[in-house]
């Protein structure tokens, strides 16, 4: 049987470092016994990337099925970040008066306020579900 020489690439690939071991550690979901290591995240790749060549060739030359790859998933794109919103002139007001009490910008007070009430919305929400649930 010809031999792929990149079929290995078809499969993912996920590096992270490891705080215990002090290096970077690279898995492949389909093979969930496969890992790399290295001192870069170039260097366990490469490391898992030679272990799985030889896997795949076993798993080949024993007749074994190779597992699917699993395809990479979608990446939806971020907005841009920026938008512009219509408020009350006195809200405004508040606004950039606080956040000269506060020696922060306009902006960086409005993304503080923004991240405190989603977050304690999205909390609220986790609680109603709990409650339900109970």
């Amino acid at each position: 049987m010809k031999r792929d020489s990149t079929l290995f690439r078809r499969y993912s690939r996920h590096v992270y470092f490891d705080d215990d071991e002090h290096e970077y550690v690279a898995l492949c979901s389909e093979f969930p016994h496969l890992s790399g290591f290295g001192t870069t995240p170039d260097g366990a790749r490469a490391n898992l990337d030679e272990a799985l060549e030889a896997t795949i060739d076993v798993h080949r030359e024993e007749g074994w099925p190779l597992p699917t790859p699993t395809p990479p998933p979608t990446v939806t794109p971020l907005p841009s970040g920026k938008f512009v919103v219509r408020l009350p002139k006195t809200l405004h007001a508040r606004l950039v008066r606080t956040a000269g009490e506060e020696e922060v910008s306009l902006n960086s007070l409005v993304i503080a306020l923004l991240s405190a009430a989603l977050a304690e919305r999205e909390s609220e929400g986790r609680r109603e579900q709990a409650r339900m649930a109970s």
